[in-house]
């Protein structure tokens, strides 16, 4: 008996310890990046507070653990477990710690990045488009782009406008919301850490280092760029209408030039943020069930995002790379923290039951 308690002991020790850690690393990676966007947001005397309506992200988090508890309820009606409402209470007071980082960890790290991808006109400018145009020539023989037209054509078009744009948005905030409710302890850790360790270096650090606006907004700081996509332009114009990626690439044009932050504002090619993000996606669901969903997920958004003129193919390829740097990284770390030996690396990211 004595045994067994210390067991017990030790194992909530260790949980503790877990769940601290999980929610410590994302913190200091959020502060990092609020520091970086106050540097900038000052140089480049931008007026941040429009953002903080991006903390209706916690609205999402409450509808989400609503229906995660539904969903809980109807799976141990239908296996007839015993004192379901008791494991509903553990699962709450076990879980809602780590619903910090969906909640409120997350919008506020959105809150500086956001903020920061809003300076980048005025302090670097976009410099780097005809030299990421041309890369992804050497490497696919062609504008990625016309490439990507020419396997979807126009005919779907709407459908996949609301893939990449509603679609993108709503995986984003649902998989953070659940990978905080059902993933283990460590994964929790490693998904967020990861996730914002990405954003802070691929959508902060090189995307001032690289600065590139994406094809469809290239013209607008490269004229030599014009003649080349304007016929993407003028594809997009005649055949989104004002849905949502239409709405988003005019709002984005006028935006870009005024020294206010809004949600969702700011242009940045290089890396992607959209396929960033869809790389954690895989990374977190790999030797799951959930990974081929999760790899066709990503293939969709690599190709849309140059078939809606966002990004160049290049974009993509470099935000798969840095988000499987700060993913192993992330593991790493964790691994030693907790005292063990890289036991991550290379081994199942399963979702607790």
């Amino acid at each position: 008996m004595i045994d067994l308690a210390v067991f017990d002991w030790r194992a909530r020790d260790e949980n503790a310890q877990s769940t601290s850690l999980a929610i410590l690393l994302p913190v200091i990676v959020c502060a990092a990046t609020l520091l970086f966007a106050a540097i900038t947001v000052f140089a480049a005397r931008i007026d941040a507070w429009p953002l903080l309506s991006t903390f209706d992200c916690a609205i999402v988090s409450l509808l989400c653990v609503l229906s995660f508890n539904f969903l809980d309820v109807a799976w141990l009606a239908k296996s007839r477990a015993d004192n379901p409402l008791s494991k509903i209470k553990e699962r709450l007071v076990e879980r809602l710690p780590l619903m910090i980082l969906p909640a409120f960890v997350l919008p506020t790290f959105l809150i500086g990045y956001t903020a920061s991808k809003c300076a980048i006109p005025f302090l670097v400018g976009y410099t780097w488009d005809h030299f990421w145009a041309n890369v992804d020539r050497a490497i696919f023989g062609d504008d990625a782009w016309r490439l990507a037209l020419g396997a979807i054509g126009t005919s779907t078009i709407h459908v996949w406008t609301w893939v990449y744009s509603v679609g993108w948005g709503t995986a984003f905030l649902v998989v953070a919301n659940a990978v905080a409710w059902y993933g283990k302890r460590e994964l929790v850790g490693v998904y967020f850490t990861a996730s914002l360790a990405t954003w802070l270096i691929g959508g902060c650090f090189m995307a001032y280092a690289l600065s590139a606006a994406g094809p469809v907004f290239a013209p607008m700081f490269d004229p030599s760029l014009a003649s080349r996509f304007r016929p993407l332009q003028d594809f997009l114009n005649t055949s989104l209408g004002y849905g949502p990626i239409g709405f988003s690439q005019h709002f984005l044009a006028v935006a870009v030039h005024q020294h206010v932050a809004s949600k969702g504002g700011g242009i940045s090619a290089m890396p992607s943020m959209h396929i960033a993000s869809v790389s954690i996606f895989v990374l977190a669901a790999r030797r799951t069930r959930w990974v081929y969903p999760a790899i066709l997920f990503w293939l969709m958004i690599f190709v849309l995002s140059a078939y809606f003129g966002f990004h160049y193919w290049i974009d993509g390829i470099v935000a798969a790379i840095v988000s499987a740097i700060c993913w192993f990284g992330s593991e790493i770390l964790y691994s030693r923290l907790l005292g063990h030996s890289n036991r991550f690396i290379g081994q199942p990211q399963l979702l607790t039951s």
